[in-house]
């Protein structure tokens, strides 16, 4: 009795093994593909892996198996731009059925969740890519015609319609699946070249959700890694942006600057209390510098007796080179520099990294605008003044 115990528990431990899946597969079918090579890839964070092909006949059958120990991206492709993004857990059994044509196409996806997330967030993304496509067609259609000036606003607002709704549905995807890698797609689609549909700027907190959730559930994926060392790199920039906005953001009073005039006296930012003051970071070897200035010239004509002043600080470091600039250019406002070149104290109190750098002060000597510059300075100065 005991052995034929024995022997049945070895035979359901064998049917166990059998039944039990040691790889993912993927399968299925693909219409319309007849002598087309089908590569099964790996999708790394910096490279693509061909793991397996197969020659598909008129029926297109395929089968691909393999192993993971975690969710992982993958595809299905035949060529560089005719491919289908899966997520594959492990042991996942993923049956495919598509047309070769376009594989990412409606597809039919079973056993595998996430996959069929990507592929809606691919149709929807297709959806309004063509409507977008479709109205830039129709612009370039009426080129040279006077249909251009009446439908030109109606098409950048269609067009912002678009992009706008495409975005409010990708946050809503991300806020219902914040724990699915299909998100983590989600926040780098690109709705035209290099036109992504959220940005960690205007959409950092989807960033964070998708990078916490994800990071806390799998903290192996390569995919979720580099989205973490991203974010920390963004939360590093960004707390060294607060740091400068808290001493020369929008608002603030502007730090106080006492140097050296070409005459030898020394001015102080503060003294020009009253005015509206653009603070204006230049220098002579400066070609964007020099190419500003002549708006600045037509600028302060305009605007000077009615209470606006420059303050022009130089990165020069050769006085005959800055003097001869001033003259040349016709600048006939406040100079001041310590001709310290990039070494110069106003420059790193005031975190110029590039220049030209300007800063627009109220009467009060708060900081009202940052940088602006041609038509940008001239309507501001206009809303001011006019």
């Amino acid at each position: 009795m005991k052995k034929v115990f024995w022997i049945l528990i070895l035979a359901l431990s064998f049917n166990s093994c059998e039944t039990t899946p040691e790889f993912f597969t993927i399968s299925g079918e693909i219409k319309n593909a007849n002598g087309e090579k089908l590569y099964l890839i790996e999708l790394q964070t910096n490279n693509v892996v061909f793991l397996d092909s197969v020659i598909l006949n008129d029926e297109g059958i395929f089968s691909f198996k393999g192993q993971t120990d975690i969710p992982k991206f993958y595809a299905l492709r035949t060529s560089a731009n005719n491919y289908l993004t899966l997520i594959v857990h492990p042991l996942e059994q993923i049956v495919v059925k598509t047309n070769g044509e376009n594989l990412a196409n409606n597809p039919v996806i079973e056993g595998s969740p996430e996959s069929v997330k990507v592929s809606e967030l691919r149709d929807r993304l297709d959806v309004s890519v063509k409507k977008l496509d479709s109205l830039g067609m129709y612009y370039k259609s009426i080129l040279g015609t006077n249909e251009v000036y009446r439908v030109r606003d109606s098409l950048n607002v269609l067009s912002q319609e678009i992009i706008t709704r495409h975005t409010e549905y990708t946050k809503d995807f991300i806020l219902n699946n914040p724990e699915s890698l299909a998100s983590l797609m989600a926040l780098y689609q690109q709705i035209a070249p290099r036109k992504y549909v959220l940005n960690p700027k205007d959409h950092l907190e989807y960033f964070t959700l998708v990078d916490s959730t994800l990071m806390a559930k799998y903290p192996e994926s390569e995919a979720v890694k580099s989205l973490h060392t991203q974010m920390n790199e963004i939360n590093r920039q960004l707390k060294v942006e607060n740091e400068i906005n808290s001493i020369v953001g929008i608002g603030v009073l502007a730090p106080e600057i006492e140097l050296q005039s070409p005459n030898g006296d020394t001015i102080a930012l503060s003294s020009l209390r009253g005015k509206y003051v653009l603070l204006d970071f230049w220098a002579s070897w400066c070609r964007p510098c020099r190419i500003e200035n002549p708006n600045l010239v037509n600028s302060y004509k305009k605007y000077h007796e009615k209470g606006f002043e420059i303050f022009q600080v130089s990165l020069d470091k050769k006085e005959e080179s800055w003097l001869e600039a001033i003259e040349r250019d016709h600048l006939d406002w406040i100079h001041v520099s310590d001709l310290q070149y990039w070494n110069s104290e106003a420059a790193k109190l005031y975190q110029v990294q590039a220049i030209p750098a300007s800063f627009l002060l109220d009467r009060n000597g708060k900081i009202i605008a940052k940088n602006l510059r041609g038509d940008a300075l001239e309507a501001k100065l206009s809303e001011i003044f006019d």
